[in-house]
């Protein structure tokens, strides 16, 4: 039941580790044809702990790169001093993303406390109806 709903409107991928996998699907075919996605913004917040677990990142980087609505947030609990990008979890930056906005869909896959978490900041924190959230868990 992990599929993108109709009707489309601006979505967050929110992903930690190997649960990028079914988003890297939806993500490819929405940017496979232009009708897909155009009229649409798309956040992808992939979370791991190390850069060495950002799979799919020369891909995501791609699409980012010749979609300007397309955006990827790849965020490191681990990281070192060298890392240029987003620290600590996904849910501090899925709320500077969607903070405000509730025209949009979230699509959630990862282990079941990250999961947890972000329906809990849409849902109560943000005010968002839980038929806007879509999510898979594993533990």
């Amino acid at each position: 039941m992990f599929t993108l709903r109709q009707p489309q409107r601006n979505a967050v991928f929110i992903a930690t580790g190997t649960g990028v996998a079914p988003i890297r699907g939806m993500v490819e075919w929405l940017f496979a044809e232009p009708s897909r996605n155009e009229s649409y913004e798309y956040w992808l917040v992939y979370g791991t702990r190390h850069e060495t677990g950002l799979y799919y990142r020369d891909e995501f980087l791609t699409i980012e790169q010749a979609h300007p609505n397309f955006h990827y947030v790849p965020t490191l609990s681990r990281c070192g001093s060298d890392w240029q990008g987003c620290r600590g979890y996904v849910q501090d930056h899925v709320r500077e993303i969607v903070d405000g906005r509730r025209d949009m869909q979230a699509y959630i896959c990862g282990l079941h406390q990250m999961v947890d978490a972000n329906r809990k900041l849409l849902k109560e924190e943000l005010g968002w109806d839980r038929k806007q959230i879509v999510f898979e868990r594993y533990d």
